[in-house]
């Protein structure tokens, strides 16, 4: 679930690398890494869910719809369970919703996560339901009332592990919405901290779309600035686009 487990996860590398810059390592190992568009296959010998894999494929952004920003390497650290089980609960432990991101997901997949600088990141992820109503109900279930302080509490709770790191708060609101695909909803996790004598605060911002089975999400992260909603705009409309296409 990119925009739960893996958003902390990234909250937290941003605010690793930052105060590392406060202690004065200046060093720079961010790696380029080439990104793969999958052609449509004509076959007719493909499962359901093996189509479904490659329209994913399709539908994830890559390194042109990012320009100036550079592929990261994947994350190889393990998952936080306690992080990863109260994110779950925050979104009613929606299979679907649990699925989006994860390196097993036969349906789907995600693009690499882009950087700018220490301080601004972009990824995406894709998947699909057996039928509408499982995404009509991922969708209810990332929209539900307490979800925006249940993930605030989650993400707080991860980011007081950092060592050196006090005084975190965290909020979550809607973003405005969006006419993209049949249905979206997105959200911005603002989480303030003090570290190395400073305050710093980190925007996360995530955007589900929804259009037939498929179920997509967005997200950005950024230092001290809120991500440029007209980006997020695009890039949503982006994905839904590629979403609608055979």
């Amino acid at each position: 679930m990119r925009a739960t487990r893996n958003g902390a996860r990234l909250a937290i590398g941003v605010a690793a690398v930052l105060l590392m810059t406060a202690c004065g390592d200046d060093d720079n190992d961010s790696a380029s890494q080439a990104t793969t568009t999958v052609a449509p296959t004509t076959s007719t010998t493909l499962s359901q869910i093996q189509l479904d894999k490659q329209k994913a494929q399709r539908v994830v952004l890559t390194g042109a719809d990012v320009p100036g920003f550079t592929a990261k390497a994947p994350d190889t650290n393990p998952d936080d369970a306690e992080l990863e089980a109260a994110a779950n609960a925050c979104v009613n432990n929606n299979p679907l919703v649990i699925r989006l991101g994860s390196t097993d997901d036969q349906r789907g997949t995600s693009s690499p996560q882009f950087s700018k600088g220490a301080t601004l990141e972009v990824g995406s992820s894709m998947t699909f339901g057996d039928t509408e109503d499982q995404t009509r109900t991922a969708i209810a279930d990332v929209s539900g009332t307490s979800y925006g302080s249940c993930f605030s509490k989650a993400n707080a709770a991860t980011i007081r592990k950092l060592p050196g790191v006090t005084n975190v708060t965290a909020a979550t609101t809607k973003l405005p919405a969006l006419t993209v695909g049949e249905q979206s909803i997105g959200y911005r996790t603002v989480t303030t901290f003090r570290a190395q004598g400073q305050t710093v605060t980190i925007n996360s911002d995530f955007t589900f779309i929804r259009v037939g089975r498929g179920l997509a999400e967005l997200d950005t992260h950024s230092s001290p600035a809120g991500f440029p909603e007209a980006e997020r705009v695009r890039l949503a409309t982006t994905l839904a686009a590629r979403m609608a296409a055979p």
